[in-house]
């Protein structure tokens, strides 16, 4: 005869075996306005809480997104809406938006890691990485150190080594920036400058959020790009890479886009004809597609004696240069 408790436990055991997988949610894309007050915190295993926001499908394909230097979760606001289909998480750099501030240390090192204790804070132990400018470096490195956690790699605007100095543009102006940074100075202006139109409402945002960001982090993040050269790493990366290009791009020209194509020769180069280095901002909708599509490929290795092009005509098979 059952107890009264084994039979419980028995029908709880055949509940469990026959309960629903998880229903797939949309999370909604934060509007321009709703942005900063959609974002989430965690804190990592290092003690730094990370802000972030969460959108798309709560079931789909984790995709982590890592902005660029001074700008924040919101950089990702205007590609987002094509990628729902995915898990966005699109995080706060350290020093950057809602994330902690700390006096040290801004390196290539600190980014990637911050971004490896977040997957493991949310519980992913394999995700799609896009990043763009100082994100792709974080995400470069990200993909050397923790190869089994990056399934394939998204870079825009990228390099493996910035470069830079006293006597360049950047350097010249960011050391010589005093706090409170006015969003209106000619500095801001030109840094958040484009070819092309951008959405006004998110540009003022994004310009407003980068002036907030501190002095030590804007000169934490400066020393640590001058120093910081991921070219000896760039052989322990084995996610397959799309590469995006913005052609009118003042930070990452030509010679930044050819280090990247001998370090990662294999990799799918885009060219956003007449593009600035925000390009993905200028040309939402065909940065997104472009990406999707990359994402949607088959990414496992091919099989034995097969080269993966799916050419039979001696062709690569890549796509052809994006024109926007």
């Amino acid at each position: 005869m059952i107890s009264i408790g084994k039979a419980a436990l028995v029908l709880a055991i055949l509940w469990l075996g026959f309960a629903p997988a998880a229903q797939a949610v949309e999370i909604p894309i934060p509007t321009q306005a709703e942005w900063a007050d959609a974002k989430k915190s965690v804190k990592l295993a290092n003690g730094i809480s990370l802000a972030y926001v969460e959108m798309g499908n709560s079931e789909g394909p984790p995709t982590l997104l890592i902005h660029g230097y001074t700008d924040n979760s919101r950089s990702w606001s205007l590609v987002a809406p094509n990628l729902k289909k995915r898990r966005l998480l699109a995080i706060d750099l350290r020093g950057h938006g809602k994330s902690d501030a700390p006096d040290c240390c801004y390196a290539y090192t600190d980014f990637a890691n911050d971004a490896s204790l977040f997957l493991d804070a949310m519980g992913i132990a394999k995700a799609d990485v896009i990043g763009h400018s100082l994100g792709s470096l974080a995400a470069q490195l990200l993909a050397a150190q923790h190869p089994d956690k990056v399934r394939s790699l998204v870079l825009v605007s990228s390099t493996t080594a910035v470069g830079g100095g006293p006597g360049t543009w950047l350097w010249d102006n960011v050391t010589k920036l005093k706090a409170p940074i006015d969003p209106e100075s000619q500095f801001m202006k030109d840094w958040y400058a484009n070819p092309n139109p951008v959405d006004g409402d998110f540009l003022t945002r994004e310009r407003t959020e980068s002036a907030a960001v501190p002095i030590h982090v804007w000169l934490g993040v400066l020393w640590g790009t001058l120093v910081g050269d991921l070219t000896p790493t760039t052989p322990l990366v084995k996610a397959p890479i799309l590469v995006l290009w913005g052609e009118k791009d003042g930070l990452f020209d030509l010679t930044h886009q050819e280090k990247l194509e001998k370090a990662y020769p294999d990799a799918v180069f885009q060219v956003f004809a007449g593009a600035g280095h925000n390009m993905f901002w200028e040309f939402p909708d065909k940065a997104a597609s472009l990406i999707d599509e990359f994402l949607d490929l088959d990414l496992d290795p091919p099989p034995a004696g097969d080269d993966g092009s799916g050419a039979e005509d001696g062709t690569t098979g890549d796509p052809a240069p994006a024109q926007p």
